[in-house]
């Protein structure tokens, strides 16, 4: 396994389904910077399970820095219990009113994969509805909600054509993303040959049903969602492997889903850190490792070690090694680099016959985003 640093190397270890206490000891002694290291674990979104396990070897830790672990950990607990009772409240509701829902990620997924809502680090709730669905829910929620999206209508004409998200504000602060689709639907991957309402299922989270997506589909989707962001959070490959190993798994059908899918390297690719990083037994029946593979994920450990550093032209090659077709390379490189995105959009309004400026608008903004401001 590679050899990296010894925060990382903790860290990882400290996530193992089986945690070598010899080898975790050895580590906690070479490690000399704890703010560093308690920053690293919450940035990579695992500061639960990293504390969990230290616990039980709190004689080796500074009094201290436990205790400051202690206090970031019962913060997390509280947040978690709130956006918890949140999501079943909102659910609920959704409900009541006849709009079909699924939650995933945040309180869902850490209790089917943890096994309990505080072991995982998430920040806002996500729930997917139908497009058609989603001013329905904005009316629903308003009274108690605000909303994040503030533009003119034409503006928002155009985020709801192009992007797959509405983001809700509650007065507690809770943080609520609406998605009608998985990915903008312009990026090279959507997702959209999958019905996820259809294969639904449901989880018990706090005594209470909830319609979460089928457990295959989801899977698919933690890997995607993982490798689109160059799995920048070691959290999104432990997700993958300890959803694996709570949950029941159709591997054929995992194999059909992905079968000459413009996304089948980006689930081979968090199959894959998963098997590497922690033993996860993957029981595809297709080989899931080739050089491509092993390249980006060399790329995503040598972002780690470097703290995240985010070059976005060296990742955007690697990001193109995940697309098997040209046609997919080019749209690739055409969201990200030519094509105007919202942002563009909002920072001017220009009346429709204007619209191609918003393109050199686009140049403009990237430039200034990665040359000009880094220059100052």
């Amino acid at each position: 396994m590679k050899n990296f640093s010894f925060d990382i190397e903790l860290i990882i270890q400290c996530c193992q389904y089986n945690t070598n206490t010899d080898k975790i000891q050895s580590l906690i002694s070479k490690i000399t910077d704890w703010e560093t290291f308690i920053n690293l674990a919450f940035t990579h979104g695992v500061f639960p399970l990293v504390y969990k396990e230290l616990k039980q070897h709190s004689s080796l830790i500074p009094q201290e820095v436990l205790n400051i672990m202690k206090s970031h950990n019962m913060d997390i607990i509280k947040e978690n219990m709130l956006m918890s009772a949140e999501l079943i409240k909102v659910m609920k509701l959704l409900e009541e009113n006849n709009i079909e829902a699924l939650a995933f990620k945040g309180p869902t997924l850490a209790q089917m994969a943890y096994g309990d809502i505080t072991l995982r680090q998430y920040g806002d709730l996500d729930i997917l509805v139908n497009k058609d669905d989603i001013y329905k829910v904005y009316d629903l929620l308003k009274g108690s909600y605000s909303r994040e999206l503030k533009c003119t209508p034409s503006q928002e004409k155009t985020w709801f054509k192009y992007a797959h998200d509405l983001g809700l504000t509650a007065k507690n602060g809770t943080h609520i993303e609406f998605h009608w689709r998985m990915l903008d639907t312009d990026h090279p991957i959507n997702l959209k040959d999958i019905d996820f309402f259809k294969n639904k299922t449901f989880i018990d989270l706090k005594k209470q049903s909830i319609p979460v997506i089928s457990n295959e589909e989801f899977l698919i989707y933690l890997c995607v969602h993982g490798s689109k962001h160059m799995f920048e959070r070691i959290e999104w490959v432990v997700d993958i492997d300890k959803f694996i190993r709570t949950q029941y798994i159709d591997w054929n059908k995992i194999d059909n889903l992905i079968q000459n899918k413009n996304y089948q390297l980006f689930v081979f690719l968090g199959l894959h850190l998963s098997n590497y990083l922690f033993s996860t037994e993957i029981k595809l029946k297709s080989n899931y490792i080739n050089s491509n593979i092993q390249q980006v994920k060399s790329h995503i450990f040598d972002l780690w070690q470097n703290n995240n550093e985010f070059n976005n032209k060296n990742s955007t090659l690697y990001m193109l090694k995940l697309f098997s077709s040209i046609i997919d390379k080019i749209n690739y490189i055409f969201k990200i680099y030519l094509k105007p995105t919202f942002t563009e959009y909002r920072y001017i309004n220009l009346p429709k016959s204007l619209h191609i400026l918003y393109y050199p608008l686009r140049q403009y903004l990237l430039i200034k985003k990665y040359f000009l401001n880094k220059n100052k």
